[in-house]
């Protein structure tokens, strides 16, 4: 299959992807090596789960910044979106208990959790490339 000319928009969503795909690399690295932690050490005891969640973050980022692009176009375009879009579902998995076990650590103390933009941005930013992934492969279902 030869490799149709993208739309600008699909261009900018890819290139969306790649930026995404370092943030969450570099944020799970950050919070790995304890530089400037997401969440403070002192009121969260469950080290496995915090180890689990950037190691999610880097997995995530890299799978981002697979060729997708070549990826969609060879014979097993369908199985590689469908790991895509399980490791999205996963990463959102991820942040809708992150907003959860804030929600909780911010009421065991008697306050209000911070509204969770955070979360809710990287949610949709990875919700957005499964859907961009098909339209690499499809750029003429695009209107």
């Amino acid at each position: 299959m030869e490799r149709p000319a993208l739309p600008d928009g699909l261009r900018y969503a890819r290139w969306a992807g790649i930026a995404l795909g370092v943030f969450l690399i570099l944020t799970g690295l950050r919070d790995l090596l304890g530089i400037l932690p997401r969440w403070d050490p002192a009121t969260v005891t469950w080290p496995r789960a915090l180890a689990a969640d950037c190691w999610l973050f880097v997995g995530a980022g890299s799978f981002l910044l697979l060729p997708w692009e070549r990826l969609m176009l060879g014979e097993r375009w369908a199985r590689w979106l469908a790991a895509l879009s399980l490791v999205a579902v996963a990463f959102s998995f991820a942040m809708i208990s992150e907003v959860m076990a804030k929600n909780y650590l911010a009421q065991a103390k008697g306050l209000k959790a911070k509204p969770p933009i955070f979360q809710a941005t990287l949610l949709f930013l990875m919700m957005a490339q499964p859907p961009t992934a098909w339209f690499l492969r499809r750029p003429d279902l695009l209107d």
